[in-house]
C-alpha cells in the first residue's frame, strides 16, 4: 500500500489563515453565562464594570486587584448593552476555555502600560502575552515576563481623551493591539472561569491613572532607607565578604543604605535558615553593619525544601499547606534545594503562616525581605504556557492546583497571582511583626494591585547597552500601570560589566525610584571601586546626587499616595499638546521639575536632547536652555543628565552617607528662577503620616522674594536648619509651625 505523502512544510505555510481572517470567520458565540454592567465614580472618573461569568447561576470571579473599598462603590447590576461599553467594546466565547476580546483602537492612538513589558513605550503594533514567566535573557521574542498587569492605556491624541482597560484576570491572556494594521485591539484570554473588565475614560492622563490607582490601590510611602544606594550580588557567600563590602563602602564615601544578601546566606537553601558555616554571627554581623548606617535585606524563593526533618516543611506538610497536583499527589518542583514544595498563597490561612515565619528576620535584625523566582520559577523549566497556547489545559493537568473561596481551580487559571500573593504574604509578616515600621518587600513577580505590598524590580537583565535604553521605557510602562516603587538592576545582572557601562547605569539609576546595584557570580564583579579610581570618584559623584536629592523623592512618593502619580514620568504626562514628546522613549519626567536624559550607546559623549516648551537649566548648574526645540547636549562620564524646570523649587540635602543622617541634614531649597515648590517631612519610618503626622510647606518666589506657608503641621522634626539657595546666593529660612 502506498504511503500518502505528507504536504511539504512551505505548502502548510502557505495554507495558514491570518489572525485577521480568523476574526471575521469565528461568528460563533458560545457564551450562555451570565454578565452584568454596573459603574462607580472614583476620583471624578466614570468607570464601567462589566462582570462575565460562563455560568448563569455563578458571579464573576473574586478581585485580587481591586480594593474591597472601591468594589463596594460600584451600584446595582443594570441591563448589559454592548453599546454602552467605550471604544464598542465587546466580547465572545470562542470555546469553553477561550474569550476573546475586541475593542477599537483610534487611528493615530498609541496603547500604553500592561506592567513589564520589552519594549517602547508605545505598546501597539505587535502582540504582548500576559503570564508571568521568568525571562532570564530578556530578548524581543521572549515575550512572557515575570510581571503581567492587564490594564493598558489608550491615547485618543486627535480628541485629547485617554481611555483605561483593566481586564482582571490572572488567567493567561494575550493582547494584539493593531497587529494587522486593522485599528483593532483584540484580547485573547484562555479561562474557564470568567472575569471582570474595568473601563474608564478621562480628558487627561493624570486623571485617569488617579482613577485606576484609586481602584487598584497605591504604593505606602517607603521608608526613608529604602530609598537609598543598596548594594547586592548573587553572591556574597560568607559573613567576612558580606562585612568587608560594608566596610568599603564606608571607606570609599560612597552613600549606601542596604546590602543584600542573595540565596548562599540560607543553610543548603532552606528558607528561614542561615549557613552556621559561612555565616555562624550572622545577627551579630547584621547588627555591626547596622552600626555602620546599613541594613540588611535577605531574599526569600517560595520553593520548601522536601526533608522531614525541615521544621518549615514539616510543620506545612502538617497542615497541608502547600500545593497538590490534580491527582492529589503533593507537586514537586525543582528549584535551588532540589525537590520543594510550594505554599498555596491564594489561602489567607497559607498566609499567615508564611507570614509569622518572617519571625526569622526580625529576630536578626533583617530590615527587608527580597521575594524572588516567585512566577513561580522551576529551574530548567519551559514556560508551562507560551506565547503561541491556543487552549487551556485541564484543570488536573495544570501544574497544581489552588484553592480560592469558589474551590479548587487549576494553577494557569490564577498563576498571576502567585507572586503577588507571596508579597502580600511578606507585607503582612513584616507589619504584624514591626507595626510601627513601614515594610520593604521586594518582588519579581506581581499583578496588579502589587503596589499596595511591594516594590517591584524588573528581573535578571544582561550587561547590555541595550537593556540601558530599554530600561528607561519599561519602567515608564510599569508607573503608568500604577506601580511606582520600581527599578531595574544597575549593571546588569548578566554578563560583564564594563566601566563605562556602570558609569552611564549610574547616571540613569540615581533616578530609578529602587536604585540597587546587583550583578551575577557568572560575571565580572561590579562594585561601585572595581574599575578604578576614576570610575569610583564618578560613582561617587553620582550616588551623592541621589542622596541630595532624597527630599525631591520623598515628596513624589507623597504625591503618589495622594494621586496616584508615577515617579517616572513620559513626557507627555506634563506636556499633552506636545506633538513631539509621543514617541521620545529615551527621556523621562522624574517628576515634573526635572527631565532626565542619559546617554544610552557605547562610546558616545553627547546626545540629543528635546526640551518641552518652558526653560531649562542643568541640574548642576548651567546656562538656561530655551524650550521647545532640539538641543545636542555634551555629556561627559560621570555628568548628571538631567535638567530642572525653570520656576520649579527643589528641596534638597547636602551630600550624606546614610538616609541615618537625613533627619539632621540641612534643606536647602534650590530656586531654580521664581517659582514654587513643596517639601514634606515626617519620621520616614513609621505609618504616622497616614494620621497627619508629617509637615508640609509651601514655598513660592517671586521677584527674587520668597514666602513660607504651612500647609500641614503634625511632626515634631528634629532640628534642622533650612536654606534658599536663589542664583547661587544662599540664604537661611525659617520654616515656622503655626503655633
Amino acid at each position: 500500500m502506498k504511503k500518502t505523502q505528507e504536504k511539504p512544510e512551505w505548502l502548510e505555510a502557505r495554507n495558514l489563515k491570518t489572525r485577521e481572517d480568523l476574526w471575521l470567520k469565528l461568528d460563533k458565540d458560545i457564551f450562555a453565562g451570565k454578565c452584568s454592567l454596573t459603574e462607580h465614580t472614583i476620583d471624578g472618573v466614570r468607570v464601567l464594570r462589566l462582570g462575565v461569568s460562563p455560568a448563569i447561576d455563578r458571579d464573576p470571579p473574586l478581585s485580587f486587584a481591586v480594593t474591597e473599598t472601591e468594589m463596594d462603590g460600584f451600584d446595582q447590576p443594570g441591563e448589559f448593552k454592548e453599546t454602552d461599553l467605550p471604544l464598542n467594546l465587546f466580547f465572545k466565547q470562542i470555546a469553553e476555555d477561550h474569550f476573546r476580546i475586541g475593542f477599537d483602537l483610534p487611528e493615530k492612538s498609541q496603547c500604553f502600560a500592561l506592567g513589564e513589558r520589552l519594549s517602547d513605550v508605545n505598546l501597539r503594533g505587535r502582540r504582548h502575552t500576559l503570564f508571568n514567566y521568568s525571562d532570564n535573557l530578556h530578548i524581543p521574542s521572549l515575550d512572557t515576563m515575570y510581571v503581567s498587569i492587564p490594564f493598558l492605556v489608550v491615547a485618543d491624541l486627535h480628541r485629547s481623551q485617554y481611555h483605561g482597560i483593566l481586564l482582571d484576570s490572572p488567567a493567561w491572556q494575550s493582547w494584539s493591539l493593531d497587529e494587522e494594521l486593522n485599528d483593532r485591539g483584540v484580547v485573547d484570554l484562555l479561562s474557564r472561569r470568567g472575569w471582570t473588565i474595568y473601563m474608564m475614560e478621562a480628558d487627561c492622563l493624570p486623571d485617569l491613572i488617579a482613577s485606576y490607582t484609586a481602584l487598584t490601590g497605591r504604593s505606602k510611602i517607603p521608608p526613608d532607607w529604602a530609598l537609598g544606594h543598596h548594594q547586592s550580588r548573587w553572591s556574597y557567600p560568607d559573613q567576612e565578604t558580606l562585612l568587608a563590602v560594608g566596610k568599603k563602602m564606608r571607606e570609599s564615601e560612597i552613600p549606601c543604605d542596604c546590602l543584600v544578601l542573595d540565596i548562599d546566606y540560607m543553610d543548603e537553601y532552606r528558607v528561614f535558615t542561615h549557613s552556621k558555616e559561612r555565616f555562624p554571627d550572622f545577627k551579630q554581623v547584621v547588627d555591626e553593619l547596622d552600626s555602620l548606617g546599613l541594613k540588611t535585606t535577605c531574599i526569600l524563593d517560595p520553593g520548601v525544601k522536601k526533608e522531614e526533618k525541615f521544621s518549615v516543611y514539616a510543620d506545612g506538610k502538617k497542615r497541608d499547606f502547600f500545593v497538590r497536583r490534580g491527582d492529589q499527589r503533593p507537586f514537586l518542583g525543582k528549584v535551588w534545594p532540589g525537590p520543594s514544595v510550594f505554599p498555596d498563597f491564594l489561602r489567607h490561612d497559607v498566609r499567615v503562616w508564611w507570614s509569622a515565619q518572617h519571625g526569622f528576620f526580625v529576630d536578626n535584625n533583617i530590615a527587608g525581605v527580597w521575594n524572588d523566582m516567585n512566577e513561580p520559577c522551576l529551574i530548567d523549566s519551559p514556560c508551562p504556557m507560551p506565547p503561541q497556547s491556543k487552549e487551556l489545559p485541564p484543570e488536573d493537568k495544570q501544574m497544581f492546583m489552588q484553592a480560592l473561596p469558589e474551590g479548587k481551580v487549576g494553577h494557569y487559571e490564577v498563576r498571576n497571582l502567585y507572586g503577588f500573593q507571596m508579597a502580600r504574604a511578606s507585607f503582612e509578616g513584616l507589619l504584624a511583626l514591626r507595626p510601627d515600621e513601614r515594610p520593604f518587600v521586594l518582588t519579581r513577580s506581581g499583578y496588579a494591585g502589587v503596589q499596595r505590598y511591594s516594590a517591584v524590580w524588573l528581573g535578571d537583565n544582561m550587561s547590555w547597552w541595550e537593556h540601558l535604553a530599554l530600561s528607561i521605557p519599561m519602567l515608564i510602562n510599569m508607573g503608568l500601570s500604577g506601580v511606582p516603587f520600581t527599578g531595574v538592576d544597575v549593571g546588569g545582572f548578566g554578563d560583564n560589566c564594563s566601566a563605562e557601562l556602570l558609569t552611564r547605569w549610574y547616571e540613569l539609576g540615581i533616578f530609578y525610584p529602587f536604585f540597587r546595584n546587583h550583578s551575577s557570580m557568572l560575571g565580572v564583579v561590579q562594585e561601585p571601586w572595581v574599575f578604578g579610581d576614576k570610575t569610583e570618584a564618578r560613582i561617587r559623584h553620582l550616588v551623592g546626587m541621589r542622596y541630595r536629592l532624597l527630599p525631591y523623592i520623598k515628596r513624589l512618593f507623597f504625591e503618589h499616595a495622594r494621586n496616584g502619580a508615577p515617579l517616572i514620568r513620559p513626557l507627555f504626562w506634563s506636556y499633552p499638546d506636545d506633538q513631539e514628546v509621543y514617541d521620545i522613549d529615551d527621556q523621562f519626567l522624574f517628576g515634573d521639575d526635572i527631565m532626565v536624559a542619559p546617554v544610552t550607546k557605547r562610546g558616545h559623549r553627547s546626545r540629543v536632547v528635546y526640551f518641552p516648551r518652558g526653560k531649562w537649566i542643568p541640574l548642576e548648574g548651567g546656562a538656561v536652555i530655551e524650550g521647545g526645540r532640539y538641543l545636542r547636549v555634551e555629556l561627559e562620564l560621570g555628568t548628571v543628565p538631567a535638567f530642572a524646570r525653570v520656576g520649579s523649587i527643589i528641596p534638597t540635602v547636602p551630600v550624606i552617607q546614610s538616609t541615618r543622617e537625613y533627619q539632621q541634614a540641612p534643606v536647602i531649597f534650590k530656586c531654580f528662577g521664581d517659582g514654587i515648590g513643596l517639601f514634606i517631612e515626617d519620621d520616614g519610618i513609621s505609618f504616622e503620616y497616614e494620621n497627619d503626622g508629617y509637615n508640609e510647606w509651601l514655598l513660592t518666589v517671586l521677584d527674587g522674594k520668597p514666602k513660607v506657608e504651612c500647609v500641614n503641621y503634625g511632626y515634631i522634626a528634629p532640628e534642622r536648619k533650612y536654606y534658599l539657595d536663589l542664583n547661587g546666593e544662599v540664604t537661611e529660612l525659617r520654616l515656622q509651625s503655626p503655633t
